[in-house]
């Protein structure tokens, strides 16, 4: 796996995590070029033979599979003149600047309350939350209540859960043993409210941590590490 930043996930994990991940694979039999950036694919006939790096070495292969991530679609509402930055703009409602039109999905920058930020989020459960939101708009409802972003990642055995984003993050707590392949990471505050976990083969640390992240509620560090105290009577 040839990877441009200095470790994987960079962009969506801890540093804790990207070298749990790093080991992990690297167990697997994965051989993890990082720091390479791609100048180009080598081809046998019709066929790529292999993938030349900017330094010029070149990795043999058969098959590529590109994963560089994505831009915003945003096109057509610039045509439409929308107000579009690194995304289309919406609110709460998911009304871009024409209120007579609506926008959800990865191609939106929308608000996020919890955060007091706008971002363009990449997930199936921002999309999910957006439906609602704009559904209700259009049938008169009751908002809904602003939701914790969340996301997940299944390699091999382990499954990668992640909720809220860690924006002004003072400090991380470790739950857990990383050598049991079962932990998680909190990202707090100074004043210590829990802005993200990232939970790995940690289901009740997911979910109360989201929990956590809602209530905006300021928790003991020291209870937050002991495994003996459950993360139901932490998020209480």
């Amino acid at each position: 796996m040839i990877e441009r930043e200095s470790r994987v996930l960079a962009r969506v994990a801890c540093l804790a995590l990207s070298e749990f991940f790093q080991d992990y694979h690297r167990r697997h039999g994965v051989v993890l070029e990082l720091d390479a950036s791609v100048d180009r694919f080598e081809a046998s006939g019709d066929h790529v033979s292999g993938v030349r790096l900017a330094d010029g070495r070149v990795i043999a292969c058969d098959v590529v599979l590109v994963g560089v991530g994505g831009v915003s679609n945003d096109d057509l509402a610039q045509a439409a003149g929308l107000d579009c930055r690194n995304g289309i703009v919406v609110d709460l409602a998911a009304h871009t600047s024409d209120p007579a039109i609506y926008a959800i999905g990865d191609c939106t920058n929308r608000p996020l309350p919890l955060y007091q930020r706008h971002i363009r989020l990449e997930s199936v459960p921002n999309a999910l939350e957006q439906a609602k939101q704009a559904a209700a708009d259009i049938c008169g409802r009751v908002p809904p209540a602003p939701e914790v972003p969340w996301f997940w990642s299944d390699q091999y055995d382990l499954k990668l859960q992640i909720a809220g984003m860690p924006f002004d993050v003072a400090e991380i707590v470790l739950r857990g043993d990383p050598a049991s392949a079962k932990f998680a990471v909190f990202h707090l505050t100074a004043e210590g409210v829990v802005q993200a976990v990232e939970a790995i083969n940690a289901g009740p640390e997911f979910m109360a941590g989201k929990s956590l992240v809602a209530k905006r509620k300021p928790i003991d560090r020291d209870q937050l590490r002991d495994l003996a105290i459950s993360m139901k009577e932490i998020a209480a």
